[in-house]
């Protein structure tokens, strides 16, 4: 006997108005610290104000928007401690979940941060600049998705929006890119020959050495 096939719910207003205004702030369609207009953001999605309003407060607990009663709504912006800040938990963390993926599936991490890699070098080879940070967030997306502990990745989305937003501002043509490119390489040796106190500790200062990168994406440096 067949199963009948799933059928998939259809998106609600809300759920479009967030992947649409999530997408204009981490791609700097909106930039840091500047107001939202719930009445523009409604005309340009040709919706209604509630659902832009209930999208916001959705991006709000990812901490993209800021809201201030009386006040208005605001893109995110960040001072220097909160990049330090970020920075700092992101080793913490990223640094456990690569110790639990490598525990959790060896081979399926190896594979995917490889594939990733090549995907990388293809897009760079390509000239497709813009490719480059979402498989930066990719590679490191892939460490945390892989150790399979809920609690790691529930913490990591904390910050995950925030830090795809700040490797959007980085400039096309930064060296942090083609560093960051060359350090992901050299974690991917590091676990495939089976070091992964040495993995950790270099993808501990991969992270840390971006600070200064994303200080001046994000406009405190």
């Amino acid at each position: 006997m067949k199963t009948a096939t799933k059928i998939e719910r259809p998106k609600s207003l809300t759920d479009i108005a967030v992947e649409r205004i999530r997408a204009a702030i981490v791609e700097g369609k909106l930039g840091l610290g500047g107001q939202i207009s719930e009445a523009a953001l409604a005309l340009e999605l040709g919706i209604s104000k509630t659902p832009v309003r209930e999208a916001l407060l959705r991006l709000k607990a990812d901490g993209l928007v800021d809201i201030h009663p009386q006040r208005g709504t605001y893109v995110f912006s960040v001072g220097r401690e909160d990049v330090l800040q970020i920075c700092r938990f992101r080793e913490i963390l990223e640094a456990a979940a690569l110790g639990e993926a490598l525990a959790a599936d060896r081979k399926g991490l190896i594979a995917a941060l490889e594939q990733n890699l090549r995907t990388m070098k293809e897009a760079q080879r390509a000239g497709v600049a813009r490719a480059v940070p979402a498989l930066d967030a990719e590679f490191h997306g892939i460490i945390m998705q892989r150790s399979c502990n809920t609690y790691l990745r529930d913490a990591y989305r904390l910050v995950e929006h925030k830090i795809n937003a700040l490797r959007w501002r980085l400039p096309v043509n930064s060296e942090q890119i083609e560093h960051c490119q060359a350090n992901h390489a050299i974690i991917v040796k590091q676990i495939r020959e089976g070091r992964l106190g040495q993995a950790q500790t270099i993808l501990k200062r991969h992270i840390h050495d971006t600070q200064d990168a994303y200080l001046q994406a994000g406009g405190a440096a």
